[in-house]
């Protein structure tokens, strides 16, 4: 599922309170039937792993510390990481093609090589549901279309994947369900060419659309005149 709609319509917001990171007074968020306002942080990470638009790290961790953070939940602070945490972390380098940064400082790399990173860090959690805020930021072409190949290669392994997407062409591409937010209140919700047509683009993000065919793989286009 994608979330998107115009800065400042509640994206990222919305992220966050399916997460449990943010209260919400009028609704109930729940997993699996229970409200995650009940549940502990180290529950809830067992099951859902957040990346966020902004991770800061000051630290010069080495790459492959940082990935094996995602375990914490799994196997505590303090306790030695186990041969298949090892194996989750290496794995996830692999998917991510992070693994030829593993000695490198956190500190050394691009903007771009640090995302997918926390992407592996993410996918280290072993999570039933992966929620990015931006995913593709700062990535040049070649690695965006990599992580949108790997995300809905996830999805079709089982895990939920929600994401916050700017490139509104990319995610009526690439994911089968659109929520559309305008100024926190959801417009929107279904399959993405449905959500996402002309009449709403204009009406949501005041700018003329069109769509067209991809002959080859039967995808939607969308182009702005």
């Amino acid at each position: 599922i994608a979330i998107v709609g115009r800065n400042g319509a509640g994206k990222s917001t919305l992220l966050h309170v399916i997460a449990g990171l943010l209260p919400v007074s009028h609704a109930d968020v729940r997993l699996d039937g229970q409200l995650l306002s009940h549940m502990t942080r180290k529950a809830i990470a067992l099951q859902m792993a957040l990346l966020p638009q902004q991770v800061r790290i000051d630290f010069g961790f080495q790459v492959h510390d940082i990935v094996r953070m995602g375990r914490h939940a799994h196997r505590g602070r303090f306790r030695s990481a186990s041969p298949h945490d090892e194996a989750m972390v290496h794995h996830a380098m692999a998917v991510t093609g992070t693994a030829f940064l593993a000695q490198r400082l956190i500190t050394e790399v691009s903007g771009g090589e640090r995302q997918l990173i926390l992407l592996a860090q993410a996918l280290a959690q072993e999570p039933r549901f992966l929620l990015l805020d931006e995913p593709t930021a700062n990535l040049d072409i070649a690695h965006q279309a990599h992580v949108m190949r790997l995300l809905q290669q996830l999805a079709r392994d089982g895990i939920g994947v929600v994401a916050v997407m700017h490139d509104l062409s990319m995610a009526v591409r690439c994911f089968p369900r659109l929520i559309l937010l305008d100024d926190g209140i959801v417009v929107g919700d279904g399959p993405s060419i449905e959500v996402l047509n002309v009449d709403t683009i204009k009406r949501v993000f005041q700018v003329q659309a069109r769509f067209h065919q991809d002959q080859e793989h039967g995808a939607p286009l969308l182009w702005f005149p």
